[in-house]
């Protein structure tokens, strides 16, 4: 960068260059000393030191989105006491360490990690960003999510599309204040019914819109009795069974709940009787037309004929099988016995 700004200058725009890195001197060569707001998004950084940003008491906004960073040093924003906001988001291959912080913050109050492609969100990671009220992780590829620790005063939590399959049933223990949860578009089919006492609690918007609810009757005897039973309002939407896809699953008031099993019995029944009418039909047809009773007779002689045919074919090829094991058998046993011998009379002559 070969070029300075007033070093005044309060809101940097450095956006849609090809910027690959913010070194320790990157800030201080543009000559600006007072940043309360900085985008660096969409350029192709892919490194950070851990000094980039040092002596920048009042920056507030980082903008750092849409770029190649796989990783951030972890004291980057330790010595800037003004940071509020933060946006790391769309850096398809960061990632969080598995054990520590991911960052050092003391005043951090929003981040932004949507569509990163993490797969999951070590317990760890935000452990030292104790003032943290909002975390943005929607458009990853989290499948589970569990309990977090060190945000107890977070009070948004945004992981709508992703592939969460479940909830852990203590993952809210340690979020006190959270009033705003967005659960969209996951792959929930159903919630534990322990957790739902700290759901409710805990938020008092939640969203749970485009997951495959699953309206069967389990659902209906868990979830939806207790949402009823304490005046809980989640409006989901069925996925399956078919009868109630698409439907807000307050349709169990009108038509019950939906069992599998019982799908699957009156089915069963349903194809036993129309088994039972094409017998009916035959037979009344035999009786009524002789000559094709007579083609139904010869009919089933070819089918008794070529059974009896496969059944002496099989039994000739088992007996054919059984022999050659017989044989093989024997062999083993007269090597194995003139081995044995051998043994013996060789013991005999050293004697």
């Amino acid at each position: 960068m070969n070029f300075r700004f007033d070093r005044y200058v309060q809101n940097l725009d450095i956006s849609d260059n090809v910027i690959e890195s913010l070194d320790k001197t990157s800030l201080r060569d543009l000559g600006v000393i007072s940043l309360v707001q900085l985008n660096a998004s969409r350029n192709y950084i892919r490194e950070t030191d851990e000094e980039a940003f040092l002596g920048q008491s009042k920056l507030q906004t980082v903008d750092l989105s849409s770029n190649s960073l796989m990783n951030i040093e972890p004291n980057i924003f330790k010595r800037n006491p003004s940071l509020d906001i933060l946006s790391l988001s769309s850096n398809q291959y960061l990632q969080l360490p598995e054990e520590g912080p991911f960052l050092y913050s003391s005043s951090l109050r929003v981040l932004q990690l949507s569509a990163c492609n993490l797969s999951h969100i070590p317990p760890k990671a935000f452990q030292e960003l104790p003032n943290l009220h909002e975390l943005y992780i929607s458009y990853n590829k989290i499948g589970m999510l569990y309990n977090v620790q060190g945000v107890g005063h977070l009070t948004t939590l945004d992981i709508s599309h992703n592939y969460l399959r479940d909830l852990g049933s203590d993952i809210f223990t340690a979020l006190p204040e959270l009033n705003h949860l967005n659960f969209s578009y996951n792959s929930l089919s159903t919630l534990n019914i322990t957790v739902m006492p700290q759901l409710v609690k805990v938020s008092s918007s939640i969203d749970l819109n485009g997951n495959p609810w699953d309206c069967d009757c389990l659902m209906f005897n868990t979830i939806y009795s207790w949402c009823r039973n304490n005046s809980v309002d989640l409006d989901l939407v069925c996925s399956s069974p078919p009868k109630f896809k698409d439907n807000s699953w307050s349709i169990y008031e009108a038509d019950g709940c939906d069992d599998y099993n019982t799908d699957f019995t009156d089915q069963l029944e349903e194809v036993m009787m129309m088994i039972e009418h094409e017998l009916s039909v035959k037979t009344h047809e035999t009786y009524l037309n002789p000559v094709a009773s007579n083609s139904l007779e010869t009919q089933i002689q070819i089918q008794e004929t070529e059974y009896d045919f496969t059944y002496k074919y099989i039994s000739i090829a088992l007996s054919v099988v059984l022999f050659f094991l017989s044989m093989a058998v024997a062999v083993l046993s007269y090597s194995l016995i003139t081995r044995l011998s051998l043994c013996k009379g060789s013991a005999q002559s050293d004697s």
